[in-house]
């Protein structure tokens, strides 16, 4: 069963989308099963390119720490929408089940109807106060070049979204101004609660890749990219996945065959997981025009 289930890491681990492939080919408690014997970090890679419907489905099964412990290394948008799609109560178990600061943020894009600027929203980008230095929000950006975002936005003592540059700019600036010196304060602002339909045709979208958004009372939340907007709105057309193909080159059916028989041993009813495994098989087999 260990080499079984080294193939299933390692295939997991190379071609997260095609493993969520066979996980939505099999029973939820063979899924359930198999993701409770992953670290986290890897299992989280197979989940994300699940069905968030699916993917609840299969978490329900797991222990609340497990289900805890995929959630909190999920991407936020992705697991927003899967806390969306859970009961109310489990919801709630979930997110008391995670650490206080990512069940925050998660509790935050969870107030907001689905398709908003708010619940679309990344609050984890680079937002610093108007009294700091340039100099010093030059050493913040290296610190925390992550969260930067061809933008540096710029708050109140209350948070609330004043002005912004960018990068170079930043860069450009003397040293002793203060940020409130040198930022654009007529900035593009997104109310939280503005909808799918207003976001894709505004026309902010013209020079900007990302628009902030803020609160009723101008609290900065986090901006929304306009890369997610179109995969919003059905714009950006299918995600990116690997070729099917590509991956029997590159691993051979060996993945698949180790991927079928740990599936096959993890419970009873393993053995019926053989036949959609198989099928998926003949499909990457069969030739591509």
């Amino acid at each position: 069963m260990s080499v079984q289930l080294d193939l299933a890491r390692e295939f997991i681990e190379h071609h997260p989308a095609d493993a969520a492939a066979v996980l939505e080919q099999v029973s939820y408690g063979e899924a359930a099963s198999l993701l409770a014997q992953l670290d986290p970090s890897l299992a989280s890679r197979a989940v994300g390119r699940i069905s968030a419907s699916l993917a609840v489905d299969c978490l329900k099964l797991l222990e609340n720490d497990q289900a805890a412990g995929l959630l909190e290394r999920l991407p936020l948008d992705y697991a927003a929408r899967m806390l969306r799609r859970a009961d109310p109560d489990t919801r709630e178990v979930w997110l008391k089940s995670l650490p206080a600061d990512r069940a925050e943020l998660l509790r935050r894009k969870l107030r907001f109807p689905p398709g908003s600027a708010g619940s679309l929203a990344d609050p984890l980008v680079l937002a610093l106060p108007e009294e700091m230095l340039v100099s010093e929000a030059e050493k913040h950006l290296h610190r925390s070049a992550e969260r930067a975002y061809y933008y540096v936005y710029v708050v109140d003592r209350d948070q609330r979204l004043v002005g912004a540059l960018d990068i170079r700019e930043l860069m450009k600036a003397q040293g002793k101004l203060t940020l409130g010196e040198v930022m654009h304060r007529d900035l593009v602002r997104l109310p939280a609660l503005t909808d799918l339909t207003t976001l894709v045709s505004h026309p902010g979208w013209r020079d900007l890749d990302a628009l902030p958004v803020v609160d009723t009372d101008g609290v900065f939340f986090g901006i929304v990219r306009h890369r997610t907007v179109r995969q919003m709105s059905g714009a950006a057309g299918q995600p990116e996945v690997e070729p099917v193909v590509s991956a029997l080159v590159n691993l051979g059916e060996l993945y698949w065959t180790g991927m079928a028989a740990f599936l096959a041993g993890v419970n009873a009813a393993g053995a019926q997981a053989a036949a959609p495994l198989r099928r998926l098989s003949e499909v990457m087999r069969a030739p591509k025009y």
